[in-house]
């Protein structure tokens, strides 16, 4: 499974052009090998405004074909679980969710560009692994 966070719906949504191509390339990969291409609710929280603009981030889900995993009890309850490992506060609530969602699931790539953050949160949890669109 890749999951995709607020940086890499950006970039498939309104560039920069290589970070799209990064993500592209991910989801590429991910679809020759029939795994699922996902985001997690609470993620678009931080690319959805009520502008049109938003119009870019919804044509990028659908194009790409992302399924938008809730939060529900159980990945919230393994959000807060990775928070309180991690001692950080709620700043990196929607980080936790994504790598909840994943940890859930089996194991997971997260596409990003905030790789510490998250690799923090996944040295916590099992077969999550980060691909950094930047590097």
């Amino acid at each position: 499974m890749l999951l995709l966070d607020s940086e890499a719906i950006s970039a498939v949504a309104h560039g920069p052009v290589a970070r799209r191509d990064r993500v592209r390339a991910l989801v590429a990969q991910m679809r020759t090998r029939e795994l699922p291409v996902g985001t997690v609710a609470a993620v678009l929280a931080e690319v959805v405004r009520g502008r049109p603009r938003d119009a870019g981030v919804f044509a990028g889900l659908r194009r790409e074909r992302v399924e938008v995993y809730p939060v529900d009890a159980r990945a919230g309850v393994r959000a807060g679980q990775l928070l309180g490992r991690v001692a950080a506060g709620s700043e990196l609530s929607i980080d936790a969710f994504i790598v909840a969602v994943a940890d859930l699931a089996g194991g997971a790539v997260v596409a990003t560009v905030d790789v510490a953050d998250l690799r923090r949160l996944a040295s916590h949890a099992t077969n999550v692994a980060i691909a950094d669109l930047d590097g």
